[in-house]
């Protein structure tokens, strides 16, 4: 029986658009791509979502790889990007509504220590039970550590959660550390039904 839901955040509950974040800056196309690439599509990203890596820390190894007129707009797309983060507004209600069904809410999500400075964005977010965030613990998705790390705080039986993510490889490690989820691709008719389906008794 599924008694707790488990939210990823970025495109499930509010709309990571790193293509959108460099946009709105004064640049050309060409270096809208180097921002977009050499910040967010990093592999020094991914480190600072793990919490291995420090916002200043990044912002040194983006700008060695940029060039020197881009150096400003690094910094200030480091330092403002979750002020363009949205929530999805199909999902804006939704955590809500099932905690009112009776369901316990979690959000487990590849997030850096930003996410301290924007959680306010998140829809509902006073609703959840747990929020377990990547950079807390120097894990992260699709690493099965994470899951059973994330079980294991809240003691939580994974046989009994649901995990909603839109990276298809985060939802498969989720299978095979016990827990069901649903590939979330702005399908939110097909959440809605497969979410129907669980009855709290």
């Amino acid at each position: 029986m599924i008694k707790n839901i488990v939210f990823d955040l970025g495109n499930v509950l509010v709309d990571f658009d790193p293509v959108r974040f460099v946009r709105e800056k004064n640049v050309n196309d060409q270096q809208q791509e180097l921002l977009r690439s050499e910040i967010f599509g990093s592999v020094d990203w991914l480190r600072f979502d793990k919490g291995t890596m420090t916002r200043d820390e990044l912002a040194l190894a983006v700008k060695a790889r940029l060039p020197e007129d881009l150096h400003m707009i690094a910094d200030d797309l480091l330092a403002t990007w979750y002020n363009d983060l949205h929530p999805l507004p199909q999902m804006a209600e939704l955590p809500q509504q099932l905690k009112e069904k009776g369901f316990n809410l979690y959000i487990l999500s590849n997030a850096p220590q930003d996410y301290y400075l924007y959680e306010d964005k998140v829809p509902s977010h006073h609703s959840f039970d747990g929020i377990f965030i990547s950079s807390d613990w120097k894990l992260a998705k699709p690493e099965h550590e994470i899951f059973r790390a994330f079980y294991s705080h809240f003691r939580l039986n994974p046989a009994e959660c649901y995990f909603i993510d839109d990276n298809a490889a985060n939802i498969l490690a989720a299978e095979e550390t016990g827990m069901r989820g649903f590939h979330f691709k702005n399908n939110f008719a097909s959440l809605n039904k497969e979410l129907s389906q669980f009855k709290l008794p």
